[in-house]
């Protein structure tokens, strides 16, 4: 009599992609032929489509700062399980260092590398196989005689901003001083850099004295000079590298978030409307050049689609406890984590739900640290508070 087991590989293969998680545990547990199909990517795949922070091909990987953990392959099985760590906050934490001073640090991830700015420095720290940063850094970027406000790690370059007026210019992997970008009039001491960003070709720099500064990346010559009525807090250039977002205050200029051209600084569109007085906003995230992430002052992270008027955001996601989002990171398809200005808060959103995923992480219970900044892949997220920079795996079993 004919069973189930007689089929071929490819069709028991076939089957196994209609079943759930639960009924693929069981059946991995019949005999060791099913458990080794069981195995393989194409029984996990139309799971994985339906969880979170997972990105299997190669170039959607580079696109979302996503890359395989370590230098180890990791099975489409194993990403799934990692997935559903972050769904239901399965975590370990770890601390990578502490700081002497207090400072206020930004962290970018590339690669196999973190970049975290400690005072008027930048460290590049390679990234071990389970998520720990080895102590000596591979590179420190040094020049900044302020401390570094902002840095962005872009084509093989790093473009830090200071609290001394200017940005500078570095290779990222030998730390050679490539440029010097400043505005042509002599900056008030009290007047420094709070962001930054680039393209291959524009170095684009936000001001707190109410003016966007635009230069040529490789001639260093100032391009354009744009006033926005109001202390800017952040900056973002568009993937497709002719646009680029605003961020400000929200005071003396009540339109905080604005999109701007690129080439000719002319103001393309003002998003959002109905904001409240003081809604700065404080980082922005574009997912595509259609589709821009916000949060600030204002307590919530808003998705905005730019091919509409772009009065209303499609997604709102209100902070439960009213904490200013100082920064937000999302993985390109449904996962948004943000970090809040009061007792270094973490929180996990789903694009598909209106709250959380689950309860906030308290990254660590004993400090009342803002959540400057913070960075993911696929296993770990890197937070940087005020005395250390500390890491959450979701890698445990």
């Amino acid at each position: 009599m004919a069973s189930l087991l007689d089929l071929p590989d490819e069709v028991l293969l076939a089957i196994l992609t209609h079943l759930s998680i639960a009924d693929i545990g069981r059946t991995a547990q019949v005999c060791r032929r099913l458990s080794h199909l069981i195995g393989q990517d194409a029984v996990w795949r139309p799971i994985s489509k339906n969880l979170v922070n997972i990105h299997e091909e190669e170039d959607e990987t580079k696109r979302c700062t996503h890359y395989r953990t370590g230098r180890r392959y990791v099975s489409l099985k194993e990403k799934c399980r990692i997935s559903l760590n972050w769904s239901t906050g399965h975590k370990r934490d770890i601390l990578l260092c502490k700081f002497k001073t207090r400072y206020l640090p930004w962290l970018q991830l590339d690669g196999q590398h973190l970049y975290s700015s400690q005072g008027d420095k930048v460290h590049c720290f390679r990234l071990s196989d389970h998520g720990h940063i080895f102590k000596k850094p591979v590179v420190s970027f040094l020049g900044q005689s302020g401390d570094v406000s902002r840095f962005v790690v872009r084509n093989g370059n790093l473009l830090t901003s200071g609290c001394d007026g200017k940005m500078l210019l570095y290779h990222k992997h030998t730390g050679a001083l490539l440029g010097c970008y400043q505005p042509d009039h002599r900056l008030p001491s009290c007047v420094n850099f709070t962001s930054v960003d680039m393209t291959d070709d524009v170095v684009i720099g936000g001001l707190n004295d109410q003016c966007i500064h635009l230069w040529s990346l490789h001639s260093q010559q100032s391009i354009l000079s744009i006033p926005v009525l109001d202390r800017v807090w952040s900056v973002h250039a568009s993937p497709s590298q002719s646009s680029f977002a605003s961020g400000n205050a929200g005071t003396a200029d009540h339109q905080p978030l604005k999109i701007w051209d690129i080439e000719n600084g002319r103001h393309i569109l003002s998003v959002g409307s109905n904001w409240r007085h003081g809604a700065g906003i404080l980082h922005m995230q574009y997912e595509s050049p259609d589709t821009l992430l916000s949060c600030g002052y204002d307590t919530a992270v808003r998705m905005w689609d730019l091919r509409t008027s772009c009065q209303s955001p499609v997604i709102e996601l209100e902070d439960p406890h009213d904490y200013t989002v100082y920064r937000l990171q999302s993985d390109g398809k449904y996962l948004i984590a943000s970090g809040t200005a009061l007792w270094s808060v973490v929180r996990l959103w789903d694009k598909r739900m209106t709250k959380t995923l689950q309860q906030s992480f308290f990254v660590d219970r004993r400090s009342n640290s803002p959540v400057y900044s913070l960075q993911f892949n696929g296993s770990h997220m890197y937070v940087a508070l005020n005395t250390s920079l500390r890491a959450l795996s979701f890698a445990a079993n």
